[in-house]
Formats: C-alpha cells, structure tokens, sequence
C-alpha cells in the first residue's frame, strides 16, 4: 500500500457519508406521501453521525498535517459538503412534514 496516505483513508468515509446523504436527498424530495422509507429519526440520526464522524475525521487530518504528513484542504471541503447536506436533509424533512400535515 506504498503511495497511501492517511487522506486517501479518510476521504473514503466522506465520501461515502455524502453518497448516503444524496440518498436520503433524493427520497425525500421524491416522496410524495408519508412513507416508512425515511423518517424524521432516520434522517436525524444520519445527519448528527456523519457530522460527527466527518468532524472527527477532519480533526485527524489536522493532526496529520501538524506531524508533517501534509496537508489536505480537500477534507475540509468534503466535511462542507456533509454539513450542508445534514442541514438541506433536515430542512427538506421539516418543509415536507408540514406540507403532508396541513394537506
């Protein structure tokens, strides 16, 4: 595995947390109804995790480039994308509650 930084590493889990959050996106703007599908919970919980673990991720990769490993400011902007992802998610969720409900 000579070439492979730590960044390669941990560029995986962003990317796969903002594969699932395009997801859950995708399903809530597509539902038209109240389904089982996704959840207020569901969509509540994946948002505070992978905040919390793209956080986490993003702090190691602080850590990384104060002992010289280098420094990686793509990180940094996939940790964005996660968290306007979680927040679109919530709003998304909310907005379509309130519009199922008052129907």
């Amino acid at each position: 595995m000579e070439g492979l930084e730590i960044y390669d590493f941990l560029r995986l889990v962003f990317i796969t947390f903002i594969i699932s959050l395009i997801v859950i996106t995708i399903i809530l703007l597509v539902q038209k109804k109240r389904s089982n599908l996704v959840n207020g919970f569901t969509v509540s919980i994946t948002s505070i995790i992978s905040i919390i673990v793209s956080g986490i991720n993003l702090i190691i990769g602080y850590i990384a480039d104060e002992l010289n490993l280098g420094g990686d400011v793509i990180s940094s902007y996939l940790f964005l994308i996660i968290l306007g992802l979680s927040i679109f998610n919530l709003f998304i969720y909310f907005k379509n509650k309130n519009r199922i409900i008052s129907d």
